[in-house]
């Protein structure tokens, strides 16, 4: 980040104090940053893409295997714990700062810092970087992408197309939806009558077959694996439902990037230009395309599917370039997104502060019920299997009744204790599938453990799930249903309970 600053410094020699007020912003940003990601347990999901990273393969049923590889670089670098799978986070929200400046700064010299600002600050870009998904490298990867897209089209480089191809094939790498991109690239060239040559270039069609080569190990896994990833993805996806969803779409849009962000995006589809930026016709059009291509994908899709919570924030990549032209442009449009950096970062750490030091049980149930101390938990499920092993003197079989996040918390919290010297040996994980439930990559990942014989402990923390027929059928119960309570991530707050009962195969 040191380059950014003095690159900046060295045009802002009238606006010490500015300069000032950015890198408070951005080092506070950092700073909460590091504390939660140190100071709460691991989400199910960045379990379960630790998981990904000890079963490293070209790919996954729900996931291209970007993330896995991040988690197993940091996790091999720094050891085994919370922070160190998180780590690979922080090196996206960086990239994506990098990128997100050098695009700023190409379209106005003077805007970058204002740039990695707003993805200091702006809510999805902020709470997005605070934990490992698939969604960070996606972040890094589209940010590179969009740069150097800009650089082909508007400045007419044609050796960025081949440099947007990698980046387009890591984020395909990362996640599918990258590929919007492409359409919004091919929309932009159609469109645009300056641009329409590049149809007759080599270049645009190399960016895609180098897109494609990077991409080619998952193509490769799908077409060994019965093409399930492919198959899962659009049919759960694309599977109609009866509600439409487009209010919840404007709602995350408010959401992601604050009603300033709202008004800044509506100032860049009424503005044409601005005065005193180069090229600003090609510049706007470019965010302008950039931007509501995607967007007019999700809100069609909106119509009749649901929509996820992460999956529009990627494309405000393109809205903080002009965002941070307002900033440079307009004195009280910045002195007025200052202050509110300023506040979103004091409710950022209210909201931090509360939820690792709550004590209440009402906010508990209300509003933390998912943040459970799932260290705490595991090792209370693991002592008890310590103790069906020392009574059957066979080694138990940890069978989570849900689709992964139990199996997933289990996985890390008993390689850490391991890792650690707390435990001794760690309980294998079988998944749900066995019963005729989901079990996602467990279905891959249980191959080869023998259930015949040996005591299963079965999990969930809902009692209807024990009632399941196949488990009746194929089982025979050990023990009465007992349950332990999970306690949540503040101050010893009890949460909910996880049931448990010890059974064995009939033969």
């Amino acid at each position: 980040m040191t380059s950014l600053f003095k690159a900046y410094s060295a045009s802002s020699q009238k606006a010490p104090k500015i300069l000032f007020y950015l890198l408070m912003i951005l080092v506070f940003s950092l700073l909460i940053h590091l504390f939660c990601m140190i100071s709460t347990d691991l989400l199910v999901e960045e379990a379960y893409y630790w998981n990904y990273a000890q079963h490293l393969d070209f790919s996954y049923l729900d996931h291209p295997p970007m993330v896995a590889l991040l988690i197993k670089l940091s996790t091999t670098v720094f050891g085994m714990n919370d922070f160190s799978v998180r780590l690979g986070s922080l090196l996206c929200w960086f990239l994506t700062m990098l990128f997100s400046y050098k695009l700023t700064s190409s379209i106005e010299r003077n805007a970058g810092m204002y740039a990695v600002m707003f993805l200091s600050v702006l809510p999805f870009f902020f709470w997005q970087t605070l934990v490992i998904t698939p969604d960070l490298p996606l972040l890094a990867c589209w940010s590179a992408a969009l740069y150097c897209l800009y650089r082909a089209l508007i400045s007419n480089e044609a050796n960025y197309w081949y440099q947007a191809g990698i980046w387009l094939g890591l984020g395909m790498l990362s996640k599918y939806t990258i590929v919007l991109l492409g359409l919004a690239t091919l929309f932009y060239i159609t469109t645009t009558p300056s641009a329409r040559f590049w149809f007759k270039r080599k270049e645009p069609y190399l960016c895609a077959v180098i897109a494609a080569v990077i991409f080619s190990p998952v193509i490769y896994w799908n077409a060994t694996h019965e093409w399930i990833s492919f198959l899962f993805q659009s049919k759960r996806r694309f599977a109609s439902t009866t509600s439409i969803d487009l209010h919840y779409l404007l709602a995350l849009v408010v959401l992601f990037i604050t009603p300033l962000g709202v008004f800044g995006l509506w100032e860049l589809l009424k503005k044409n230009t601005l005065a005193n930026v180069q090229d600003a016709y090609n510049a706007i059009r470019f965010m302008r395309i950039f931007i509501l291509i995607p967007l007019a994908f999700f809100a069609l899709y909106s119509l009749n599917h649901e929509v996820n919570l992460n999956w529009i924030g990627p494309l405000f990549l393109a809205l903080v370039p002009w965002l941070a032209m307002l900033m440079t442009n307009y004195p009280k449009k910045r002195n007025l997104w200052l202050g509110s950096a300023f506040l979103l970062l004091a409710c950022y750490g209210g909201v931090t502060l509360f939820t690792v030091f709550n004590t209440s049980k009402v906010a508990q149930e209300k509003l933390f019920i998912k943040m459970v101390a799932w260290e705490r938990l595991i090792k209370q499920f693991h002592q008890v299997a310590e103790q069906i092993e020392v009574e059957t003197h066979k080694t138990p079989i940890f069978i989570p009744l849900d689709n992964f996040p139990i199996g997933s918390e289990l996985s890390f919290y008993q390689a850490k204790f391991l890792s650690q010297g707390t435990i001794k040996k760690t309980y294998p994980i079988f998944g749900a599938h066995i019963f005729g439930l989901e079990s996602l990559m467990y279905r891959f990942w249980s191959n080869g453990i023998e259930l015949s014989g040996r005591p299963l402990i079965l999990i969930s923390k809902e009692l209807w799930r024990f009632e399941m027929p196949d488990i009746n059928k194929l089982t025979k119960e050990q023990s009465k249903l007992k349950k332990i309570w999970s306690y949540g991530q503040g101050q010893r707050v009890k949460n909910i309970p996880f049931y448990y009962k010890v059974v064995v195969m009939k033969h």
